[in-house]
């Protein structure tokens, strides 16, 4: 049996930026998916819905590297301007 991929779970902890929880699902996916893979005969199987399957699981997982490279990025920009800041603060004291 083909497992579901929690799509819109995934993608609502990714908003949340709650990455501990979107990779837990997308790693709870992965394993579920190797499972049933295990358990089919690719010589009676189509293959093209494990296929899309897989390719819809890996598009999630670029999604959540995205989407956590841009907060780490914000983050990084966040502390040179706090860094700024306080440099032009001590500058006019």
């Amino acid at each position: 049996m083909m497992p579901v991929l929690p799509g819109g779970q995934i993608r609502a902890a990714i908003a949340a930026e709650d990455w501990d929880l979107a990779s837990e699902l997308l790693e709870a996916h992965d394993r579920a998916l190797a499972d049933a893979l295990a358990a089919v005969d690719p010589a009676t199987e189509p293959q093209a819905p494990w296929r899309d399957l897989l390719a819809a699981q890996r598009a999630l997982v670029a999604e959540l590297l995205a989407a956590r490279d841009d907060a780490a990025r914000a983050l990084d920009k966040l502390g040179q301007d706090q860094r700024g800041a306080r440099a032009w603060l001590r500058a006019l004291a």
